[in-house]
């Protein structure tokens, strides 16, 4: 005989950290822009870079959303499945961050 499925994690530290992660990601985002918007005029290229990532600010949310879809499937917990590409998103928009504050300290 099989064992039934198990049912995912009634507890609310899923739901938390999609949270954490959709408000980090968005406000991220926002930051860019309105950072990328001044730096325009100054530092064009810097201003690109910042805008560049932007979307991928955005991407690393709907990531998050999707992540947590997939793990609150019972078929699927204890996979990590969408983590390393939620964690590059993440790195590409941090070091896009850090290579444009590196580009205007140096100017």
């Amino acid at each position: 005989m099989t064992e039934p499925p198990r049912l995912a994690d009634r507890g609310a530290q899923a739901e938390r950290t999609l949270l954490a992660w959709l408000r980090t990601a968005l406000a991220t985002a926002a930051v860019l822009l309105a950072v990328g918007r001044e730096l325009v005029p100054r530092h064009p290229i810097a201003a690109g870079l910042v805008l560049a990532c932007a979307p991928l600010a955005a991407a690393v949310a709907v990531l998050a959303r999707r992540r947590y879809r997939t793990v609150r499937l019972p078929t699927h917990l204890g996979h990590p499945e969408g983590a390393a590409l939620l964690a590059v998103g993440t790195v590409l928009v941090v070091a896009g961050g850090v290579a444009v504050l590196a580009h205007v300290l140096a100017r």
